[in-house]
């Protein structure tokens, strides 16, 4: 990361859920930056400022906080469960000379040798805690896929580090398996309803033929006294 996204923010004086709200109608975040052993600060944000830093998938950005430059790191983002607009954020004071400690995404790379045969690759872990320096952030992590063959897996301890970058999560959890397709059971359910309904029917039609046969006995019987 070459460079940090500059946010424009400004300390919020008043608090509590009726400032909060004043701040949003001012087309501002309520915010609050902290740091080990410091009480947090609260800040607003500027809305669109913080939406297009956010695009740019960054977790690391530039403050300035009564006239000095600091670096924040992403904790907590609030969302609003109607409209999904962002409604309150944490920001956690950094130093560039200081490792910390962060989940990034992990993406596949390459065509696996099983996923050309049919098989499916399925990714069971997206994401990863890592440690590193502010500027060390990589936006994500990738793994090789290239060489998996069929009902196979790759961990953590496949991932591709950065150099300076350590690995927090434990390396036998599984990030990636190429599995065998499901067979298609539909078929076999209809050929066995199929032979269910075959087999109710025959045992219907038994009753009634030996019912049949039944009658046909007694006329016969009938017929025979009456020639007698």
């Amino acid at each position: 990361m070459s460079k940090f996204e500059k946010l424009n923010v400004d300390i919020r004086k008043e608090q509590g859920t009726s400032a909060a709200r004043r701040t949003r109608l001012q087309n501002k975040v309520p915010a609050v930056v902290y740091h080990s052993g410091v009480e947090a600060t609260p800040l607003s944000v500027d809305k669109i400022s913080l939406n297009k830093a956010l695009r740019t998938g960054q977790m690391i950005f530039e403050v300035n906080v009564e006239d000095k430059d600091q670096f924040v790191l992403v904790k907590e983002i609030q969302y609003h469960p109607v409209t999904d607009e962002i409604i309150h954020i944490d920001f956690q004071k950094v130093k560039e000379d200081e490792k910390i400690s962060l989940e990034v995404a992990v993406r596949s790379s390459g065509e696996a040798q099983g996923v050309k045969l049919g098989g499916l690759l399925v990714q069971m872990l997206n994401s990863v805690t890592i440690k590193c320096k502010p500027a060390e952030i990589p936006e994500f992590l990738e793994i090789d896929v290239t060489d998996m063959e069929m009902n196979t897996n790759l961990f953590v301890k496949d991932i591709t580090l950065p150099e300076d970058i350590e690995m927090l999560t434990a390396d036998d959890i599984a990030v990636v398996s190429v599995q065998e397709p499901k067979e298609e059971k539909e078929e076999v359910v209809v050929e066995a309803e199929s032979e269910e309904a075959d087999e109710a029917s025959d045992a219907d039609e038994q009753p009634a033929e030996e019912e049949a046969q039944e009658e046909s006995s007694k006329e016969a019987i009938d017929d025979a006294g009456d020639e007698g």
